[in-house]
C-alpha cells in the first residue's frame, strides 16, 4: 500500500519512491551559454538592452521591459559586488528535516545590473538589507552556479 498525505485543501496525495530512469538533454540556450562559460572563467556576464538600457543578470535574450532582441554586442562582465536586497535564513532542508548549521539565501542586486541574483549568503550572522556584499568564488570551477561559493558583507 502506497502512503498517502493530504496537501493543503485537504485532498489526498500519492508518494512513490524509486527509481525512474529518464533520459533528456537540457540546454540552457545561447545567453545562458555565455553567463555559465562566464563563471567557469571567473566572471559575471550580464547584457543590456540597447533600447532602454536595462541590464541584466543573467544575460535574457529579449529586453523583458521593451521586448527587444538583445544582441551580441550587449553582453559585458561586470563586477562581482552589490546590495543585498532580501535575505532569508533557511533552518530545514529540502526534505523537511531540520540543518545542523542553517544558512542564509539572499536576492542581491549586483552593481550595474537592474535584475536581482539568488545565491547564498556566507561568512555572516547579521545580514543588513542595503549592506554590501561581494562574491567568494570556489577555487575550482566547472561552469556552475556552484562556481560562485556564496557572496559575503563587506
Amino acid at each position: 500500500m502506497l502512503p498517502t498525505k493530504r496537501d493543503q485543501q485537504g485532498v489526498p496525495t500519492t508518494e512513490v519512491w524509486g527509481d525512474f530512469p529518464v533520459t533528456y538533454h537540457y540546454t540552457v540556450g545561447i545567453s545562458g551559454e555565455k553567463f555559465f562559460e562566464g563563471l567557469k572563467n571567473q566572471k559575471l556576464v550580464a547584457n543590456t538592452c540597447n533600447s532602454c538600457n536595462k541590464t541584466y543578470l543573467p544575460p535574457k535574450l529579449f529586453c523583458e521591459d521593451c521586448f527587444d532582441e538583445l544582441t551580441d554586442d550587449s553582453y559585458k562582465e561586470i563586477k562581482a559586488s552589490g546590495k543585498l536586497v532580501s535575505f532569508t535564513e533557511v533552518f530545514l532542508d529540502h526534505r523537511g528535516d531540520k540543518l545542523s548549521d542553517p544558512y542564509f539565501l539572499a536576492l542581491i542586486q549586483l552593481n550595474g545590473t537592474d535584475t536581482t541574483f539568488f545565491h547564498k549568503l556566507i561568512n555572516t550572522n547579521n545580514p543588513t538589507i542595503g549592506g554590501n556584499v561581494t562574491a567568494v568564488w570556489n577555487d575550482t570551477r566547472s561552469g556552475s552556479l556552484f562556481d560562485l561559493n556564496g557572496f559575503q558583507a563587506e
